[in-house]
């Protein structure tokens, strides 16, 4: 009888074990199939960029021979003759003219309007809200041309005024969108002890509030130096003369004046390219800790 007990007794942790070894087998299979199919998507994603960089730095007829395969001698001459024969590096520089402004005028302005419309109460806060929210709402297309008299009729037509300007209306919609949804997380119990130590509205944003959102900031910044970077429409509309040209437009004259080259035309791409992946590399860890903030509720 006390054999057949020890017997009972030790069979169910035997099945026990054998069952969550199975379960741990699965889980695992699992894990290694997800990592599979993200590594997957990762070299889908990345090779288009690097084949382009390998193709910059090619010789043409190399490239040609065999566009596929990694260079047998690399060579920066293309990069050379993109930056100053093509004059990418003109085209670089009247995109930083544009970019910088609109991307530092927006974060000013979206902060402080944000914190009005996530902290601070006052009459039609709402309204005004909505009423900036609808301008997320009306294409671009459908402003294109009464926005094009408005810029005729002040005189910005081939100025980086006219690249910069019409920018402050048509991004500030999605960033004070972006700003309040921010502020309306951080507890209200932080401007209540600024304003016992004695901040008045202003310090409180500045000093308390605007420190914490540096997560949010740097992501609403990678945004629109993207966005501004690679935007390619308002340069065709307000823009002819080649002085003022930024990477994108100069890039569609750089395709149809240098066709025959195929590595002349990578180097240029690359160019334009490399500036965005630097500034995610720089801010990616900001970058992700703005936009998964508020996701897990404490």
């Amino acid at each position: 009888m006390e054999i057949q007990k020890n017997i009972d007794y030790n069979v169910p942790p035997i099945k026990n074990s054998i069952t969550k070894n199975k379960i741990k087998g699965i889980f695992s299979f699992s894990k290694v199939l997800v990592y599979i199919i993200l590594i997957i998507f990762l070299l889908i994603s990345i090779m288009p960029i690097l084949w382009i960089l390998l193709a910059a730095l090619k010789d043409p007829l190399e490239l040609n021979q065999n566009p596929f395969t990694f260079p047998k001698a690399i060579t920066f001459i293309n990069f050379i003759d993109a930056w100053t024969v093509g004059k990418m590096g003109q085209y670089f520089f009247n995109s930083v003219i544009v970019a910088f402004p609109r991307v530092i005028v927006i974060l000013i302005l979206s902060s402080l309007a944000g914190y009005a419309f996530g902290k601070l109460k006052f009459p039609g806060r709402n309204l005004f809200f909505f009423f900036f929210l609808f301008g997320m709402m009306v294409p671009i297309q459908a402003m294109i041309i009464p926005l094009y008299y408005k810029i005729q009729s002040l005189n910005l037509i081939n100025t980086y005024w006219a690249m910069i300007i019409p920018n402050f209306g048509l991004s500030m919609p999605f960033a004070i969108f972006m700003m309040r949804a921010f502020f309306r997380d951080l507890p209200d119990e932080l401007m209540d002890a600024a304003k016992i130590d004695g901040c008045n509205e202003f310090q409180t944003f500045y000093r308390v509030m605007l420190p914490l959102m540096v997560p949010a900031i740097t992501s609403l910044f990678i945004f629109e130096f993207m966005w501004s970077w690679n935007d390619f429409l308002l340069p065709l509309l307000f823009v002819y003369d080649d002085t003022y040209r930024t990477l994108p437009l100069g890039l569609m004259y750089f395709f149809g004046k240098y066709t025959s080259n195929q590595s002349l035309i990578a180097a240029g791409v690359s160019i334009s390219i490399i500036p965005i992946i630097i500034v995610y590399i720089i801010f990616q860890r900001k970058f992700i800790d703005g936009m998964t903030a508020g996701a897990v509720k404490g």
